[in-house]
């Protein structure tokens, strides 16, 4: 899982107004319709869940420790999506047992290894590399009016781009797949839904809808890419280039949290 650092996060809270509308504007839904279509579930169902449903955002100190605002940052998007959410004073084992205490169930935990949701009350632990798999899939989906019978590539099949590679199954996208570890490219070699490409240069030129789910900034540049491509980058830091990021911001579906904790939040409640 990529660790995120403080720059990533502290103006979240501010910014998810701006950011919704943004996301509106570019696919037709917003960060809880988003979230909804990944998960599977209508939005009415989320707005009347809301109603009963508490999260509770738990400070974890384990491994590198807490990551300035991020906590405050996942609670925000959890409340724009209608939902109570707190963050507990206690971290760990003691910010758990707050947590219900203060009558959550959908309790918010991230270390170094895992960022999951886990609904106490269903057992159901909602994970932020699936989710985000997930919603970003949906998003493009939406800027794409319908991926069905679109060829969709997939930079990375680490378990952000594994879940979107099954996500645009069940959308019916014609899926290929760049990865340079062989042991990930191993796991869809004989999947007769995934065509594996040999060159990344070659594919990014290639495809006109792009999910870009590596961990590796700035190495899609301007001329890397068709003019038309829409892109979805799940992956932190960002994969365009400041050359190309002029040209391709608003076809440019990107961030380091928000969609990926809101589908996290709909996944819980099912």
């Amino acid at each position: 899982m990529t660790r995120l650092v403080k720059e990533d996060v502290e103006g979240i809270p501010e910014g998810l107004k701006f950011y919704d509308t943004e996301l509106k504007e570019k696919t037709g839904l917003t960060l809880r319709q988003i979230a909804c279509a990944a998960a599977g579930i209508a939005e009415e169902e989320v707005l009347a869940k809301a109603e009963n449903n508490k999260a509770a955002v738990i400070p974890i100190t384990v491994g590198e420790g807490i990551i300035p605002f991020f906590t405050t940052a996942v609670q925000s998007i959890i409340q724009h999506l209608g939902f109570q959410a707190v963050v507990t004073a206690e971290t760990d084992v003691a910010g758990i047992a707050e947590g219900i205490a203060e009558g959550a169930n959908i309790l918010f935990m991230a270390d170094d290894k895992r960022f999951i949701a886990l609904n106490v009350l269903t057992g159901v632990a909602a994970d932020n590399g699936e989710a985000t798999g997930k919603g970003f899939v949906a998003a493009l989906n939406g800027m794409a009016k319908g991926l069905q019978g679109k060829e969709v590539l997939v930079l990375g099949a680490g378990p952000v781009g594994a879940s979107a590679i099954a996500a645009l199954k069940e959308l019916g996208a014609r899926i290929a797949l760049f990865e340079i570890n062989e042991a990930k490219v191993e796991k869809f070699r004989d999947d007769p839904g995934v065509k594996i490409e040999p060159d990344q240069k070659r594919a990014l030129a290639k495809y006109r809808y792009i999910i870009d789910a590596t961990p590796q900034g700035g190495f899609i540049d301007l001329d890397d890419l068709h003019p038309d491509t829409q892109i979805a980058c799940p992956g932190m830091p960002l994969g365009l280039t400041t050359a190309a990021y002029p040209t391709f911001k608003d076809r440019l579906i990107h961030d380091p949290l928000q969609i990926g904790v809101a589908t996290m939040l709909t996944m819980a409640l099912l």
